[in-house]
């Protein structure tokens, strides 16, 4: 088949190009998840070491040429970085949730050991008394009731105790066991886990693992816990609303930002001055928690993206296209591509029969490049029609041969259609056009210096 032709190629400077692309994405995913994991205390630097060193592995891909492998390996990795870092975020928050509910207990049993001092009449130092009942951290109550628990007496007898039966009753019991912390809170009645408090724990969790600040709550936490239980339930939906909507806009916030160093890890391959533009704006975004114009820089970065990477590649095929032609014998001149863009097709000679040549259209508003073998005559010259379709199947041959070519270049050259010899006429330009198109070309081309 060598009538007229609709083709599409990829190039290898086009693969190579989405490759790099991946590899930036990637780059982005490890900020990403390490960001992340940093912040909640879920990754060691033994972690951070063997993603860098995957990383490194499939860029030397990129070097071997290994360019498919490298393609599937990446988005393998991206999609286990993300997967990973949603599993160590769920792991961070439900330990936060476990150290407000241990906070909590910690407190319910500090205050029972503070009362059943009180009870028996014992002195507590101001510093234990002060921790006992005001302190905010797990670790620091334990201390202070491990404290507290060596003033209680050994049987813990009811009845007042003067400092000298105090010491008395120490020297007697000084081979005694007494309760470790854990077990006195062992025997200390439980209470019932509250489910509008572990709902709210859960919330809580999940914005610190977010790496949001929970402080605006804190007041309607303590609000909440100080209710007795039978209330709790009647007075914790507009906290838990409230939680939840700023749980889904953190989440949301996460997302975009994640987004967002996709996108700059992109741009910055680019050397355009949009991109370098964006590029800025996505920084100080990004340095802005609170900016809510992220979702419109991830739209804009598509866009000019796609638009100059569509560009690169439309030239990249333009240049393979015309290096392959003139490899089989077509003239081609510096600034042909140029007029491809600019007039939309372009005819190439075929330097051993002037009579005949190639027109190459398309690829400017899409990847569908069309190609045909064309006569090149003055309009009142007669045809020969055998002589046509002999120079029709030559081209059949070479067109084959350009394909070869590009495969060799480490690029694809596929059909989506194309005409048998002879079912569509020979196109004839006039030799005017022709001629015109080459001189159009020359002068373009040596009149770039002085533009320069």
């Amino acid at each position: 088949m060598s009538g007229p032709k609709a083709f599409r190629i990829v190039t290898r400077a086009e693969i190579i190009a989405i490759c790099r692309r991946n590899l930036a994405r990637l780059d982005a995913a490890i900020e990403s998840w390490t960001s992340a994991g940093k912040r909640n205390g879920t990754i060691e630097q033994k972690d951070i070491d063997k993603v860098i060193a995957r990383r490194d592995d499939l860029r030397r891909l990129l070097d071997a040429d290994r360019l498919v492998e490298l393609q599937k390996q990446v988005a393998a990795e991206i999609a286990f970085l993300q997967a990973d870092s949603e599993r160590r975020l769920e792991r961070a928050a439900e330990v936060a949730a476990r150290l407000k509910r241990d906070l909590r207990r910690s407190k319910v049993a500090a205050q029972a050991l503070l009362e059943r001092l009180q009870i028996l009449k014992i002195e507590i130092p101001p510093d234990i008394r002060s921790e006992l009942s005001g302190s905010t951290s797990s670790e620091r109550l334990e201390a202070a009731m491990a404290k507290a628990l060596l003033l209680l007496p050994s049987q813990d007898a009811p009845g007042t105790a003067t400092d000298r039966q105090r010491e008395l009753a120490a020297r007697l019991s000084a081979g005694e066991r007494r309760d470790t912390l854990q077990e006195w809170i062992s025997r200390q009645p439980q209470e019932i886990e509250d489910p509008a408090l572990a709902r709210v724990d859960a919330f809580l969790g999940e914005l610190r693992g977010l790496g949001i600040d929970s402080g605006p709550f804190s007041a309607r936490v303590a609000v909440l816990e100080a209710e007795p239980p039978a209330r709790r339930s009647l007075i914790a939906d507009s906290l838990l609303l409230d939680l939840a909507a700023a749980v889904k806009d953190g989440r949301a916030r996460a997302r975009i930002a994640n987004e967002l160093r996709e996108r700059r890890a992109e741009l910055s391959m680019m050397r355009s001055l949009e991109a370098a533009s964006l590029l800025a704006e996505i920084d100080t975004t990004l340095a802005v928690p609170s900016a809510s114009n992220g979702q419109e820089l991830v739209q804009r970065a598509d866009l000019l993206i796609e638009e100059e990477f569509k560009a690169m590649a439309a030239e990249e095929r333009r240049r393979a296209v015309l290096d392959g032609l003139a490899s089989l014998g077509y003239e081609v001149s510096e600034g042909m591509a140029t007029a491809w863009v600019q007039n939309r097709q372009i005819v190439l000679r075929k330097a051993a029969n002037p009579g005949y040549g190639v027109e190459l259209s398309g690829g400017s508003k899409s990847d569908l490049l069309q190609v045909r073998a064309v006569g090149i005559a003055s309009s009142a010259e007669a045809r020969d029609a055998n002589r046509d379709r002999d120079m029709e199947t030559i081209w059949c041959g070479e067109f084959d041969r350009l394909k070869a070519l590009v495969a060799q270049a480490g690029g694809n050259v596929s059909i989506e259609f194309a005409r048998p010899v002879g079912q569509v006429p020979l196109k004839i330009v006039p030799d005017s056009i022709a001629s015109h198109e080459i001189e159009f070309i020359d002068r373009q081309h040596r009149s770039l210096p002085s533009q320069l």
